[in-house]
């Protein structure tokens, strides 16, 4: 994995299976990547109030197509500031539906939504990194992207909330530096949707098919009372039997003294 600068950003695709997993087409690979220029330029603009920035090829690869882009000033005494954390910022403000941040960023939401075209129907999914922050562009975010166009609300919780749920993993995708991976719930059985981190991946495997509680960041939508994605922070198994051993004693019958002294 190559290392990228403060100011450079790798896409990366992914094709529709595992076994094509490499195999994208170049007309393909050559719009998304326009896409993301159209969006780097539409951040630049609102974070400089004007297109400063040139976006610069610095590396390729074939095996998995990806591009690595420098942000490289037109002017170089007015390096002005980078657009990559204002674009990180309208894709953050698209996944938890902020409607303050959408409209401000909304030339940006809009070409993040551009980019999201075609996730899972024309290519798998693809990755966008940037320093240590990895976005994932795939039908979660297309299906966030087509949410932030709508005023419309349901009736459950819409936002992001810090929690954990129960039940057992399974493994979906794990391609790429975000594996995907789905848990069905202890209590009723529905899934969630997952997302965890490659680092993860030694955990995940220990814990496949098997009783865990995630923990991370639940991103809600006003349709369901379950979260649509939970990017999971940590993963601990638990015990198919509990131990109670801890509470012994704790429920031995007891009596209380007569208060009547204390009148």
């Amino acid at each position: 994995m190559d290392e990228i600068g403060p100011r450079q950003i790798e896409l990366k695709l992914h094709g529709l299976t595992r076994e094509d997993h490499g195999r994208v087409p170049g007309r393909l690979f050559a719009t998304k990547l326009t896409q993301l220029i159209n969006a780097l330029e539409a951040a630049d603009e609102i974070a400089n109030g004007d297109m400063i920035h040139d976006y610069v090829l610095a590396n390729m690869h074939m095996s998995e197509p990806t591009a690595i882009l420098t942000e490289i000033p037109r002017a170089p005494d007015k390096p002005g500031t980078s657009a990559i954390p204002t674009f990180n910022d309208a894709v953050e403000g698209i996944k938890v539906h902020d409607a303050a941040r959408i409209v401000r960023l909304s030339p940006v939401v809009k070409r993040i939504g551009t980019l999201t075209a075609g996730a899972e129907t024309r290519f798998g999914f693809a990755e966008i990194r940037t320093g240590n922050q990895v976005v994932r562009v795939d039908d979660f975010l297309r299906k966030r992207a087509l949410a932030a166009k709508k005023d419309t609300k349901g009736p459950w919780y819409e936002g992001v909330a810090y929690g954990s749920f129960d039940g057992v993993l399974e493994y979906v995708d794990v391609r790429g530096a975000i594996p995907q991976v789905k848990l069905t719930l202890s209590a009723g059985g529905r899934e969630i949707d997952c997302v965890c981190r490659r680092e993860d991946i030694d955990a995940l495997g220990a814990s496949l098919s098997h009783r865990v509680r995630v923990h991370g960041k639940c991103i809600y939508v006003s349709a369901s009372p379950l979260p649509m994605r939970v990017e999971v922070s940590s993963i601990e198994p638990v015990k198919p039997d509990g131990d109670l051993a801890r509470w012994v004693g704790s429920f031995r019958p007891f009596t209380i003294d007569s208060w009547d002294g204390d009148a």
